[in-house]
């Protein structure tokens, strides 16, 4: 794979580094909760290592990369050497830079380690100083302490909610540069009328493959998700079984857990933000539509699909359209990708109007190109249009195929020179 457009697949860095002291604390799946909020996160095996020796490579690399650094932990074990030389790490990278660390004591004593103190007396005070500052970070966190006095998955899940928050806010900058997006979320809220409380109201997100529906779902679902009792985002509706035949029975094991939820969620009358994702037909948006009606007034939940009729069809009263891009914000997403500015050169801009004209306004193809044509010049500009005009491609698969091999053309052409 080209790494001209490896964005489109690698996303960005780490964003949270889980730390345990040992199985049971890995048993809590906080990493499952981050990942439904779109936050990457990276488990590491420190806690295995009960001989000493330098923490791994990549166990480093993962930690200086992240944000945050989770660390949980629990006397029910013995704490082993790894996890106390990562702790020790962990609290030094606090101390250096912003690394947030939120500490989890799942029980009463946050550690057994006198075992681990006793073969290697030599660690012992470093180990001790550490977990001290551990304790003294935990006193700034209300949820650090007594986990299971309250039920520890709802707590689990608050702890997820906070750290979203974080990264929400610290990405707000980010979510100014998207092209078009502030214009759709204000139309959209406008839409959502959380001020009212009186219904369970259903919205529906309809537009062309590639416009930005689901990039608009996801922020308003970041946005606005901590307002409701339970939060539940099926990501691709397309590959479901027909609804109609999964909920006929309560057993819903072996379903995915956020089905599970749902059906929870149905059951005690909360307040839900539901988003169903790729809706593809009339069965799938009645059966949507219906089931809402389970939920506590003031829920919102909002299809995904590319066909307005099925909205429609399905009962669904408030609609919203996401269209291509207009252009000056496909010019500016273009620019930004392209040449990590605002606008076009002036020597490009004729190059860029072609350039958006040829994406069909579409942001993701638009970012393809941007990400391709960086530090291009303007001969290779015109060779690379000139390829995707002759084409007509439609699809963006077509469009990644031209320019890998446009790519490996001048491979090819270097290895020859």
């Amino acid at each position: 794979m080209s790494s001209s457009y490896s964005f489109l697949l690698a996303g960005r860095e780490l964003d949270v580094f889980l730390s345990f002291s040992g199985k049971v604390a890995l048993d809590l799946d906080l990493g499952y909760d981050l990942s439904r909020n779109g936050i990457k996160s990276f488990k590491s095996e420190s806690w295995k290592e009960n001989t000493f020796k330098p923490i791994d490579q990549r166990t480093l690399e993962a930690l200086t990369e992240s944000k945050v650094a989770v660390v949980m932990t629990s006397d029910e074990e013995a704490s082993s050497v790894g996890f106390l030389e990562e702790l020790m790490v962990i609290v030094e990278s606090h101390e250096k830079r912003s690394l947030t660390v939120i500490p989890i004591f799942l029980t009463k004593h946050p550690l057994d380690v006198g075992q681990v103190f006793q073969s290697f007396p030599e660690r012992a005070q470093i180990w001790k100083t550490a977990i001290a500052k551990l304790d003294s970070i935990a006193a700034q966190y209300s949820f650090s302490r007594n986990l299971p006095v309250i039920h520890g998955t709802h707590r689990i899940k608050q702890i997820a909610d906070d750290i979203r928050l974080m990264f929400l806010s610290s990405a707000s900058s980010d979510f100014k540069g998207l092209a078009g997006m502030d214009r759709h979320m204000k139309a959209f809220h406008d839409l959502l009328a959380l001020e009212s409380d009186k219904e369970v109201r259903t919205i529906g997100i309809w537009g062309g493959a590639g416009v930005g529906k689901t990039t608009l779902a996801r922020y308003t679902y970041a946005d606005i998700s901590v307002k409701f009792q339970a939060q539940i985002f099926l990501e691709n509706m397309k590959e479901m079984l027909l609804p109609s035949e999964i909920f006929q029975g309560e057993d819903l094991r072996g379903l995915d857990h956020e089905l599970n939820e749902l059906t929870e969620a149905k059951k005690k009358h909360r307040k839900v933000i539901f988003i169903a994702d790729g809706v593809r037909n009339i069965e799938q948006g009645k059966w949507i539509t219906e089931y809402a009606n389970w939920f506590a007034p003031g829920s919102r939940v909002i299809l995904i699909t590319q066909e307005k009729s099925l909205l429609v069809e399905s009962g669904v009263n408030h609609v919203y359209e996401v269209g291509s891009l207009r252009y000056d914000e496909a010019l500016k997403l273009l620019s930004r990708f392209a040449f990590k500015q605002s606008y076009p050169p002036p020597d490009f801009e004729r190059l860029s109007v072609r350039a958006v004209q040829l994406a069909g306004f579409l942001p993701v193809t638009i970012r393809l190109f941007g990400s391709f044509l960086t530090g291009r010049d303007k001969e290779e500009w015109e060779a690379t249009l000139l390829k995707l005009n002759a084409k007509q491609c439609k699809d963006l698969m077509e469009v990644w195929k031209i320019m890998e091999a446009s790519e490996d053309e001048e491979i090819v052409e270097a290895s020859q020179s």
